[in-house]
Protein backbone atom coordinates (compact mmCIF):
# COMPACT_ATOMS: atom_id res chain seq x y z
CA UNK A 1 0.00 0.00 0.00
CA UNK A 2 1.14 3.31 -0.39
CA UNK A 3 1.86 6.00 2.12
CA UNK A 4 -0.85 6.58 4.77
CA UNK A 5 -2.75 8.39 3.91
CA UNK A 6 -2.43 9.93 0.55
CA UNK A 7 -4.81 9.79 -1.94
CA UNK A 8 -4.78 8.02 -5.09
CA UNK A 9 -5.89 7.85 -8.52
CA UNK A 10 -8.14 5.10 -9.99
CA UNK A 11 -5.62 3.57 -12.07
CA UNK A 12 -3.21 3.35 -9.31
CA UNK A 13 -6.29 1.98 -7.02
CA UNK A 14 -6.80 -0.91 -9.67
CA UNK A 15 -3.23 -1.86 -9.54
CA UNK A 16 -3.52 -3.43 -6.49
CA UNK A 17 -6.17 -6.41 -8.01
CA UNK A 18 -3.93 -7.41 -10.42
CA UNK A 19 -3.92 -8.09 -14.34
CA UNK A 20 -7.40 -9.11 -15.88
CA UNK A 21 -9.40 -7.55 -12.13
CA UNK A 22 -13.01 -7.46 -13.10
CA UNK A 23 -15.10 -4.35 -11.49
CA UNK A 24 -18.59 -5.46 -10.10
CA UNK A 25 -20.32 -2.22 -8.92
CA UNK A 26 -23.13 -2.89 -6.34
CA UNK A 27 -25.00 0.59 -5.45
CA UNK A 28 -22.38 2.00 -3.25
CA UNK A 29 -19.29 -0.12 -2.93
CA UNK A 30 -17.51 -1.84 -6.14
CA UNK A 31 -15.78 -4.76 -5.77
CA UNK A 32 -12.59 -5.31 -7.89
CA UNK A 33 -11.59 -8.94 -7.96
CA UNK A 34 -8.50 -9.61 -9.59
CA UNK A 35 -5.87 -12.29 -9.08
CA UNK A 36 -3.43 -10.41 -6.56
CA UNK A 37 -6.25 -9.09 -3.79
CA UNK A 38 -9.98 -8.29 -3.59
CA UNK A 39 -10.62 -4.50 -3.81
CA UNK A 40 -13.41 -3.22 -1.67
CA UNK A 41 -14.04 0.71 -2.76
CA UNK A 42 -16.44 2.39 -0.75
CA UNK A 43 -18.05 6.29 -1.54
CA UNK A 44 -17.51 8.36 1.52
CA UNK A 45 -20.45 8.94 3.78
CA UNK A 46 -22.30 8.56 6.78
CA UNK A 47 -24.56 5.98 5.95
CA UNK A 48 -25.70 4.01 9.24
CA UNK A 49 -28.00 1.74 7.30
CA UNK A 50 -25.96 1.09 4.26
CA UNK A 51 -22.57 0.41 3.48
CA UNK A 52 -20.31 2.72 4.85
CA UNK A 53 -17.08 3.21 6.95
CA UNK A 54 -18.64 2.76 10.24
CA UNK A 55 -15.97 3.64 12.76
CA UNK A 56 -12.34 3.56 13.18
CA UNK A 57 -11.78 0.14 12.50
CA UNK A 58 -14.99 -1.21 11.12
CA UNK A 59 -16.21 -0.80 7.04
CA UNK A 60 -19.97 -2.47 7.10
CA UNK A 61 -21.53 -3.97 3.75
CA UNK A 62 -24.50 -4.62 3.16
CA UNK A 63 -26.59 -6.48 0.11
CA UNK A 64 -26.36 -6.44 -2.70
CA UNK A 65 -23.83 -8.75 -3.21
CA UNK A 66 -22.72 -9.62 -6.94
CA UNK A 67 -21.59 -13.13 -8.10
CA UNK A 68 -18.50 -14.67 -6.39
CA UNK A 69 -17.81 -11.89 -3.92
CA UNK A 70 -19.23 -13.69 -0.83
CA UNK A 71 -16.63 -15.99 -1.21
CA UNK A 72 -13.82 -13.73 -2.03
CA UNK A 73 -15.05 -11.47 1.31
CA UNK A 74 -15.08 -14.97 3.40
CA UNK A 75 -11.65 -16.24 2.68
CA UNK A 76 -8.09 -14.80 3.72
CA UNK A 77 -6.69 -15.19 0.49
CA UNK A 78 -6.07 -13.37 -1.91
CA UNK A 79 -5.65 -10.25 0.32
CA UNK A 80 -8.79 -8.00 0.60
CA UNK A 81 -7.89 -3.94 0.20
CA UNK A 82 -9.98 -1.24 1.51
CA UNK A 83 -10.46 1.67 -0.45
CA UNK A 84 -13.34 5.35 -0.08
CA UNK A 85 -14.18 6.93 -2.88
CA UNK A 86 -13.59 10.90 -2.49
CA UNK A 87 -14.05 13.44 -4.84
CA UNK A 88 -10.54 14.48 -5.50
CA UNK A 89 -9.23 10.62 -5.44
CA UNK A 90 -9.07 7.26 -3.85
CA UNK A 91 -8.58 7.48 0.18
CA UNK A 92 -6.60 3.55 1.02
CA UNK A 93 -8.03 2.01 4.42
CA UNK A 94 -5.30 -0.71 4.26
CA UNK A 95 -5.79 -4.60 4.62
CA UNK A 96 -9.06 -5.60 5.64
CA UNK A 97 -10.15 -9.59 7.44
CA UNK A 98 -13.80 -10.75 8.10
CA UNK A 99 -15.39 -9.92 11.36
CA UNK A 100 -18.79 -10.82 11.23
CA UNK A 101 -20.68 -12.29 8.46
CA UNK A 102 -25.15 -12.61 8.41
CA UNK A 103 -26.62 -14.56 5.82
CA UNK A 104 -31.07 -14.93 5.25
CA UNK A 105 -32.34 -18.02 5.88
CA UNK A 106 -31.81 -21.12 3.14
CA UNK A 107 -33.29 -23.85 2.48
CA UNK A 108 -33.45 -27.00 4.86
CA UNK A 109 -30.56 -29.43 4.62
CA UNK A 110 -31.62 -33.09 2.51
CA UNK A 111 -31.15 -35.95 4.21
CA UNK A 112 -31.10 -34.23 7.69
CA UNK A 113 -32.17 -36.06 10.98
CA UNK A 114 -32.43 -32.41 12.26
CA UNK A 115 -34.70 -29.46 10.80
CA UNK A 116 -30.96 -27.60 10.17
CA UNK A 117 -31.28 -24.45 7.15
CA UNK A 118 -28.33 -24.06 5.08
CA UNK A 119 -27.02 -20.47 4.59
CA UNK A 120 -29.17 -18.24 2.43
CA UNK A 121 -27.83 -14.90 0.55
CA UNK A 122 -25.24 -12.83 2.26
CA UNK A 123 -27.09 -9.74 3.38
CA UNK A 124 -24.20 -8.06 5.96
CA UNK A 125 -20.83 -8.10 5.99
CA UNK A 126 -18.59 -6.47 8.45
CA UNK A 127 -15.05 -6.29 7.52
CA UNK A 128 -12.15 -4.98 10.32
CA UNK A 129 -9.59 -2.09 9.54
CA UNK A 130 -5.68 -3.90 10.12
CA UNK A 131 -4.58 -0.45 11.37
CA UNK A 132 -7.58 2.14 12.99
CA UNK A 133 -8.16 5.64 11.06
CA UNK A 134 -6.63 8.30 12.32
CA UNK A 135 -9.45 10.75 13.52
CA UNK A 136 -9.06 13.30 10.84
CA UNK A 137 -9.18 11.08 7.77
CA UNK A 138 -11.86 9.34 9.60
CA UNK A 139 -13.65 12.62 8.89
CA UNK A 140 -12.73 12.59 5.34
CA UNK A 141 -13.91 9.36 4.56
CA UNK A 142 -17.09 9.23 7.25
CA UNK A 143 -18.29 13.15 7.39
CA UNK A 144 -20.26 13.79 10.69
CA UNK A 145 -23.57 15.64 10.02
CA UNK A 146 -24.82 17.79 12.56
CA UNK A 147 -27.90 17.38 14.58
CA UNK A 148 -29.64 19.40 17.29
CA UNK A 149 -28.86 17.58 20.25
CA UNK A 150 -31.13 16.89 23.45
CA UNK A 151 -30.44 19.68 26.28
CA UNK A 152 -30.12 19.39 29.82
CA UNK A 153 -32.97 21.18 31.34
CA UNK A 154 -33.90 17.78 33.15
CA UNK A 155 -30.71 18.72 35.00
CA UNK A 156 -31.68 21.59 36.18
CA UNK A 157 -35.61 19.93 37.36
CA UNK A 158 -33.66 17.07 38.86
CA UNK A 159 -33.08 18.07 42.64
CA UNK A 160 -36.63 19.14 43.21
CA UNK A 161 -38.34 17.01 41.21
CA UNK A 162 -37.36 13.82 40.37
CA UNK A 163 -40.18 12.48 38.38
CA UNK A 164 -40.38 15.21 36.66
CA UNK A 165 -36.32 15.20 35.52
CA UNK A 166 -37.05 11.85 34.18
CA UNK A 167 -40.58 12.60 32.17
CA UNK A 168 -38.09 15.85 30.55
CA UNK A 169 -35.17 13.12 29.72
CA UNK A 170 -37.50 10.62 28.04
CA UNK A 171 -38.94 13.76 26.14
CA UNK A 172 -35.84 14.83 24.80
CA UNK A 173 -33.48 11.79 24.14
CA UNK A 174 -36.76 9.66 22.61
CA UNK A 175 -37.94 13.41 20.99
CA UNK A 176 -36.74 11.75 16.97
CA UNK A 177 -39.66 8.44 17.79
CA UNK A 178 -43.18 8.87 17.48
CA UNK A 179 -45.63 8.66 21.16
CA UNK A 180 -48.41 6.05 21.03
CA UNK A 181 -50.57 6.25 23.72
CA UNK A 182 -50.29 8.26 26.38
CA UNK A 183 -52.08 6.57 28.85
CA UNK A 184 -50.67 2.88 30.30
CA UNK A 185 -52.98 0.06 29.47
CA UNK A 186 -55.22 -2.44 31.50
CA UNK A 187 -53.15 -0.58 34.79
CA UNK A 188 -56.22 -2.61 37.45
CA UNK A 189 -53.75 -2.58 40.19
CA UNK A 190 -52.30 0.35 42.83
CA UNK A 191 -48.47 0.73 41.39
CA UNK A 192 -45.97 3.47 42.68
CA UNK A 193 -46.62 6.88 41.25
CA UNK A 194 -43.56 7.08 39.80
CA UNK A 195 -43.74 3.58 37.96
CA UNK A 196 -46.82 4.77 36.52
CA UNK A 197 -45.12 8.54 35.36
CA UNK A 198 -42.55 6.16 33.75
CA UNK A 199 -45.30 4.46 31.64
CA UNK A 200 -46.61 7.57 30.84
CA UNK A 201 -43.50 8.94 29.56
CA UNK A 202 -42.80 5.73 27.57
CA UNK A 203 -45.54 6.30 25.59
CA UNK A 204 -46.16 3.15 23.89
CA UNK A 205 -42.30 3.42 22.65
CA UNK A 206 -40.50 0.04 23.26
CA UNK A 207 -37.03 1.62 23.08
CA UNK A 208 -37.85 3.76 26.17
CA UNK A 209 -38.45 -0.03 28.18
CA UNK A 210 -34.80 -0.82 27.43
CA UNK A 211 -33.20 -2.56 24.48
CA UNK A 212 -30.33 -4.23 26.66
CA UNK A 213 -32.07 -4.33 30.25
CA UNK A 214 -35.85 -4.11 30.56
CA UNK A 215 -38.20 -2.65 32.58
CA UNK A 216 -41.85 -4.69 32.04
CA UNK A 217 -44.98 -3.17 30.65
CA UNK A 218 -47.71 -2.89 32.89
CA UNK A 219 -49.31 -6.23 31.85
CA UNK A 220 -46.16 -7.94 32.05
CA UNK A 221 -45.52 -6.84 35.69
CA UNK A 222 -45.09 -10.31 37.74
CA UNK A 223 -46.30 -11.02 41.40
CA UNK A 224 -44.05 -12.70 44.02
CA UNK A 225 -45.77 -14.92 46.87
CA UNK A 226 -44.38 -12.20 49.52
CA UNK A 227 -46.02 -9.47 48.07
CA UNK A 228 -43.35 -7.62 46.20
CA UNK A 229 -43.68 -7.08 42.10
CA UNK A 230 -40.87 -7.92 39.33
CA UNK A 231 -40.83 -5.04 37.10
CA UNK A 232 -37.99 -5.25 35.43
CA UNK A 233 -35.31 -7.96 34.55
CA UNK A 234 -31.22 -8.04 33.48
CA UNK A 235 -31.34 -9.21 29.52
CA UNK A 236 -30.36 -12.63 30.33
CA UNK A 237 -32.63 -13.08 33.49
CA UNK A 238 -29.78 -12.98 35.74
CA UNK A 239 -31.51 -10.72 38.07
CA UNK A 240 -35.13 -9.07 38.45
CA UNK A 241 -35.98 -5.80 40.02
CA UNK A 242 -38.81 -5.77 42.42
CA UNK A 243 -40.33 -3.03 44.54
CA UNK A 244 -43.08 -2.91 46.69
CA UNK A 245 -46.54 -1.87 44.99
CA UNK A 246 -47.98 -0.13 48.40
CA UNK A 247 -44.88 2.07 48.99
CA UNK A 248 -45.46 5.54 47.22
CA UNK A 249 -41.74 5.42 46.39
CA UNK A 250 -40.37 2.05 47.24
CA UNK A 251 -36.96 0.94 47.33
CA UNK A 252 -35.64 -1.16 44.51
CA UNK A 253 -34.80 -4.74 45.65
CA UNK A 254 -33.01 -7.46 43.63
CA UNK A 255 -33.84 -11.37 43.16
CA UNK A 256 -30.62 -12.76 41.97
CA UNK A 257 -28.17 -9.74 42.30
CA UNK A 258 -25.34 -9.79 44.81
CA UNK A 259 -26.94 -7.08 46.69
CA UNK A 260 -30.00 -6.70 48.08
CA UNK A 261 -31.57 -3.64 47.46
CA UNK A 262 -30.36 -0.12 45.58
CA UNK A 263 -29.24 3.23 47.11
CA UNK A 264 -31.89 5.42 45.29
CA UNK A 265 -35.49 5.27 45.49
CA UNK A 266 -37.67 4.15 42.58
CA UNK A 267 -38.31 7.88 41.78
CA UNK A 268 -34.38 7.85 40.93
CA UNK A 269 -33.76 4.37 39.95
CA UNK A 270 -35.91 5.21 36.59
CA UNK A 271 -33.74 7.87 36.05
CA UNK A 272 -30.93 5.93 36.30
CA UNK A 273 -32.29 2.88 34.51
CA UNK A 274 -33.18 5.28 31.13
CA UNK A 275 -29.56 7.03 31.81
CA UNK A 276 -27.99 3.09 31.45
CA UNK A 277 -29.75 2.59 28.49
CA UNK A 278 -29.29 5.42 26.37
CA UNK A 279 -25.07 4.69 26.76
CA UNK A 280 -25.44 0.84 26.16
CA UNK A 281 -27.49 0.73 23.46
CA UNK A 282 -28.33 4.11 21.86
CA UNK A 283 -28.03 3.89 17.84
CA UNK A 284 -24.41 5.18 18.64
CA UNK A 285 -21.74 4.93 21.37
CA UNK A 286 -18.65 3.47 22.54
CA UNK A 287 -17.00 0.84 25.11
CA UNK A 288 -13.45 0.98 27.28
CA UNK A 289 -11.93 -0.96 29.97
CA UNK A 290 -9.69 1.97 31.58
CA UNK A 291 -7.54 2.27 34.27
CA UNK A 292 -9.53 4.76 36.54
CA UNK A 293 -7.54 8.10 36.26
CA UNK A 294 -8.33 7.70 32.45
CA UNK A 295 -11.92 7.43 32.65
CA UNK A 296 -11.87 10.44 35.44
CA UNK A 297 -10.01 12.29 32.90
CA UNK A 298 -12.41 11.71 29.66
CA UNK A 299 -15.78 12.66 32.12
CA UNK A 300 -13.93 16.10 33.66
CA UNK A 301 -15.56 17.83 31.16
CA UNK A 302 -19.14 16.40 31.68
CA UNK A 303 -21.96 16.69 34.06
CA UNK A 304 -21.99 14.06 36.78
CA UNK A 305 -25.78 13.42 37.78
CA UNK A 306 -26.14 14.31 41.43
CA UNK A 307 -27.05 10.81 42.60
CA UNK A 308 -26.19 7.96 44.80
CA UNK A 309 -24.29 5.40 42.44
CA UNK A 310 -26.28 2.11 40.78
CA UNK A 311 -24.47 -1.16 42.22
CA UNK A 312 -24.33 -2.44 38.63
CA UNK A 313 -22.90 -3.34 36.27
CA UNK A 314 -20.22 -2.67 38.43
CA UNK A 315 -20.42 -1.34 41.93
CA UNK A 316 -20.15 1.80 41.78
CA UNK A 317 -22.32 2.59 38.43
CA UNK A 318 -22.02 6.43 37.98
CA UNK A 319 -23.42 8.13 35.13
CA UNK A 320 -22.06 11.58 33.59
CA UNK A 321 -24.07 13.53 30.48
CA UNK A 322 -23.71 16.53 27.93
CA UNK A 323 -25.74 17.80 25.28
CA UNK A 324 -27.32 14.85 23.75
CA UNK A 325 -24.84 12.16 25.34
CA UNK A 326 -24.78 9.74 28.07
CA UNK A 327 -21.46 8.31 29.36
CA UNK A 328 -21.79 5.32 32.12
CA UNK A 329 -18.44 4.14 34.14
CA UNK A 330 -19.09 1.08 35.90
CA UNK A 331 -16.16 -0.04 38.70
CA UNK A 332 -14.53 -3.56 38.50
CA UNK A 333 -13.27 -5.53 40.94
CA UNK A 334 -9.55 -5.23 39.48
CA UNK A 335 -10.12 -1.43 40.07
CA UNK A 336 -10.50 -0.75 36.76
CA UNK A 337 -13.76 1.05 34.75
CA UNK A 338 -16.00 -0.21 32.27
CA UNK A 339 -17.19 2.81 30.02
CA UNK A 340 -19.87 3.37 28.36
CA UNK A 341 -20.99 6.02 25.83
CA UNK A 342 -24.22 6.54 24.14
CA UNK A 343 -25.66 8.97 21.84
CA UNK A 344 -29.19 8.92 19.29
CA UNK A 345 -26.75 11.45 17.18
CA UNK A 346 -22.78 10.55 15.71
CA UNK A 347 -21.98 14.10 16.36
CA UNK A 348 -22.59 14.33 20.20
CA UNK A 349 -19.41 11.57 20.86
CA UNK A 350 -17.23 14.02 19.18
CA UNK A 351 -16.17 15.37 23.12
CA UNK A 352 -15.17 11.98 23.28
CA UNK A 353 -12.68 11.64 20.98
CA UNK A 354 -9.09 11.35 22.96
CA UNK A 355 -5.89 10.18 21.07
CA UNK A 356 -4.48 8.80 24.90
CA UNK A 357 -8.03 6.89 25.22
CA UNK A 358 -8.06 3.37 24.08
CA UNK A 359 -11.24 3.00 22.89
CA UNK A 360 -12.46 -0.73 21.92
CA UNK A 361 -15.51 0.47 20.38
CA UNK A 362 -15.94 4.02 19.46
CA UNK A 363 -18.87 5.45 16.97
CA UNK A 364 -17.80 9.06 16.96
Amino acid sequence: MPERWSVLTESEVLSYAGAQAHVLPAGDVSYVVGPSATLVVVRAGDRPDGSAVRNFDDLTLHEPFPEGVEARLVDSEPPKLGFVRLPEGFMPLGRLRQAVSRHAPGALAEDSPFPYRLPGRLTLCRLHLADRLPFHVLDRVRPTPQYPLAGLDWLRTLPHDRVAAMREFVAGWYADLPRGDDAPADVDRPLPGPLLAFYRAAAGRAEVYGLHNQLYTADELEDKDDGLVEFGAENQGVFGMLLDPTEADPTVRYRGLHADHEREPLSAFLLQFLLGEASYSSPFGGFATVAGEQARRLVEPLHQVPLRPLRWPGDPTRHYVAPGLVVTTAASPDGSLEVYAGSRHRVALRPLRDPDFTWERFDG
